[in-house]
């Protein structure tokens, strides 16, 4: 393949892996693999040890447990000084915050006592839900608007140091990985109940006190970065990369004073559904938990400012371009084990420092640039087969100028299976010469234009005769031209075959002339067989496949010497056909560069091969 050839393959191959590139980025941009996307962050998670870190020592769950419904009967059912003794009992213990994650919306017995629990604690925070009839909570964000809240009852809300949804938003595969960090029904907005109860913790003044910018939320000296939907990744790992934990004891334990007071002080404690059968149960990345669970988690994520911060989108974008780029770069140029090895390399590099990343609080995309390597090496792969063929078939084509389909393929497949060695090989061949018999003085005769066009008509038959009969054309002198066989593959009859070819092209010539007037060219042909060194010849950087040795020399020798419209061959090609043809004897031929008298046949005939071939003078 010449230069800019092969300079134009390679840009083509580029700009086809580039557009490989740019479909995926479009895949990307469209959401289109937004299930795999979603369960690709989860890796993230799920690759760590299954092992939980040490309970956090800010935050304590209150659980409903099964034994607490067992001894105090169903949820829906128990009086409301339940819960106000639990929070006495917190409020004596110094509780810093403390969370219902129960909605207290409709009246019960015991609402005096409980509201009046509530004042004097001073510290609690009361959840508001989102109404499921007013609209489709998971898809309800930042500024998107629906009718309004279910509150608790004002009893209660009047006493409430702060209230905050507590709306769980599943991802559209069902996963929860996020939070709203603020929902809005309206003109009314309320907070989360995770940002609440950290604005509380941290006895700042205002939940929000500042609007969120450039896709994050200033908060307490912190800030939450925020997603395009504005809500916040709840980093389920705390340290070590390890599953976060949070004790939970008994809400029947605490009722009952089985818990020591100073267990609660200065923390924050959270009172919500554990039990199984009460339904509050959610999937994520790391297993199914229960809805308290998921908010102490996004507690805990925002005190410790362990945020999870996606890598903006056009960077990730741009990664999956520059993959592209650099898989086809190494496709294109290095062989194909070396570029699987690189491109295998480039991904596990990717995910070595995507996980690194993600240990500071950034998480890459894991789908969309791996995929755009895969999908790159894939393509630029695909192509450069594409080509192969492409160019095996045009080898074909431009060799099949110079052989006989027959001996292409058998080339071809010497070739794959290595058969054709680099260097001379030394083997029997035959050799055959046609030579123009008084080139010079028709040259005199015509332009050189005319001339060019009389001399290819006639040597394409000689050269149509050749590759019919399996023959190599193996170079061109001029006026002459010198065609081999049994070389570079075997051939059978390979004399046989010459002397075929060369009858065969004398007969074609005589036919133009008998059909055209003017000047006409004839042909001497000469042939001969003998052991000959048949190979690449030249330099490294020239190579040319000929056959060279004195058989050689005597078939040129033969072909300058024959008349012409005849057929000369040497005593070694008739030993091997003297039963298929009729040849006659001629004197010993004195020869320019030979020491002996060469010894000469005129072909006059092929017996028995179907053919009646007569060689003409």
């Amino acid at each position: 393949m010449g230069e800019p050839l092969r300079n134009r393959y390679f840009a083509l191959g580029l700009a086809a892996s580039l557009g490989i590139g740019i479909i995926i980025s479009l895949f990307f941009a469209s959401d289109l693999l937004y299930g795999w996307q979603q369960r690709s962050y989860d890796i993230f998670f799920q690759t760590t040890t299954s092992r939980s870190v040490e309970p956090d020592d800010q935050i304590v769950i209150i659980g409903i447990d099964e034994e607490s419904l067992n001894e105090l009967g169903r949820i829906s059912e128990w009086a409301r000084a339940n819960y106000a003794r639990v929070l006495d009992s917190l409020t004596k213990a110094k509780a810093r915050v403390v969370v219902f994650d129960v909605l207290l919306s409709e009246p019960a017995p015991g609402d005096e006592e409980l509201a009046s629990s509530i004042r004097k604690a001073g510290n609690v925070v009361l959840p508001v839900i989102l109404s499921r009839e007013a609209a489709d909570f998971p898809a309800i964000r930042w500024t998107e608007p629906a009718e309004d809240f279910v509150r608790p009852l004002g009893v209660f809300s009047a006493g409430a140091l702060a209230h905050g949804h507590a709306n769980i938003s599943p991802d559209r595969d069902g996963v929860v990985r996020s939070l709203p960090i603020a929902l809005c029904a309206g003109d009314n907005c309320e907070p989360s109940l995770a940002l609440a109860t950290a604005a509380r913790y941290l006895r700042l003044p205002e939940v929000i006190q500042s609007p969120a910018v450039d896709a994050g939320l200033p908060f307490a000296g912190r800030f939450i970065p925020l997603s395009e939907n504005r809500e916040m990744l709840i980093n389920y790992l705390g340290e070590l990369d390890k599953i976060v934990n949070f004790r939970v004891v008994s809400f029947l334990e605490v009722l009952e004073d089985r818990v020591d007071s100073s267990f609660f002080q200065d923390k924050i404690v959270l009172i919500g559904a554990v039990a199984s059968g009460l339904g509050d149960i959610y999937w994520t990345p790391v297993g199914a938990k229960n809805g308290v669970w998921l908010h102490a988690s996004a507690i805990h994520t925002i005190l410790s400012a362990n945020f999870l911060k996606p890598v903006a989108s056009g960077m990730t974008i741009a990664l999956m371009l520059i993959f592209s780029l650099v898989v086809a770069f190494f496709v294109l140029r290095l062989r194909v084990l070396h570029a699987t090895i690189v491109s295998l390399l480039l991904l596990v590099l990717y995910f070595l420092a995507a996980f690194s990343l993600f240990d500071r609080g950034i998480l890459p995309n894991l789908l969309y640039p791996p995929l755009s390597i895969v999908a790159s090496f894939a393509g630029t792969a695909v192509y450069g087969v594409f080509v192969e063929r492409s160019e095996k078939r045009k080898i074909t084509q431009t060799v099949g100028r110079y052989l006989s389909p027959t001996v292409v393929e058998k080339i071809l497949a010497a070739i794959a299976c290595g058969g054709l060695k680099l260097g001379g090989e030394e083997q029997e061949a035959t050799i055959l010469f046609a030579d123009v018999r008084g080139f010079s003085q028709i040259s005199r005769q015509m332009p050189p234009r005319n001339l060019v066009e009389l001399l290819n008509k006639h040597i394409s038959l000689v050269i149509k005769a050749v590759l019919e009969n399996d023959g190599l054309i193996n170079k061109f002198g001029g006026d002459s031209l010198m065609a081999v066989w049994n070389a570079p593959v075997k051939s059978q009859d390979h004399a046989l075959l010459a002397i075929k070819a060369a009858l065969n092209a004398q007969s074609y010539i005589n036919g133009l002339s008998r059909q055209e007037t003017g000047l006409r060219m004839e042909f001497g042909i000469g042939i001969n067989t003998g052991r000959v060194l048949a190979g690449n010849m030249g330099s490294e950087e020239r190579l040319e496949y000929t056959v060279i040795g004195d058989a050689v020399n005597t078939a040129a020798r033969l072909a300058d010497a024959a008349p012409g419209g005849m057929v000369w061959i040497g005593a070694d090609t008739l030993a091997l056909v003297s039963d298929r043809i009729e040849a006659r004897l001629l004197d010993p031929l004195k020869v320019k560069g030979g020491n002996q008298a060469l010894q000469a046949y005129e072909v006059l005939k092929i017996r028995d091969m179907g053919l009646d071939t007569e060689g003409e003078g």
